[in-house]
């Protein structure tokens, strides 16, 4: 077992909306979930790209590092991007589940992000989310 499972929140400097200027920018986030997902035997239940921030439910046995190794090699393709600008906020968000939440709620609660945000009318039609737990995860997403 790796520990609890953490909903984690990364915003961008500023929140300026990297991943929406950025397309590209946002599949290499997904491409850098899922090797490290693998590379670190994380279980990453969801994860959805916004704009300015990225969420991610995960279970890591050290989600600190999680965090920085994610930010450091995501850092220097966004200063190809634009020189001088700050990619990352100083900090990040996490919150360990508590008994009532199941994976299954916040993962829903994840991949809803975008309709909430008024980005896309359904869930499952967001290119930028998605689950390494399952693979159907499309089915209970909406």
């Amino acid at each position: 077992m790796q520990g609890n499972a953490f909903s984690i929140t990364i915003a961008t400097s500023e929140r300026y909306p990297w991943f929406q200027l950025y397309p590209k920018f946002s599949d290499k986030v997904v491409q850098l979930l899922i090797e490290m997902g693998t590379e670190r035997e994380t279980i990453l239940y969801s994860w959805c790209i916004m704009p300015d921030h990225v969420h991610i439910l995960l279970q890591d046995k050290d989600i600190i590092n999680f965090v920085r190794l994610l930010k450091g090699r995501l850092t220097p393709i966004a200063r190809r991007l634009e020189p001088g600008r700050a990619l990352w906020h100083h900090s990040f968000y996490d919150h360990a589940l508590r008994k009532e939440e199941t994976l299954n709620m916040v993962s829903q609660y994840i991949w809803g992000n975008p309709v909430r945000a008024g980005i896309i009318d359904r869930a499952t039609n967001y290119p930028w989310s998605g689950s390494l737990v399952w693979d159907n995860w499309k089915e209970f997403a909406d």
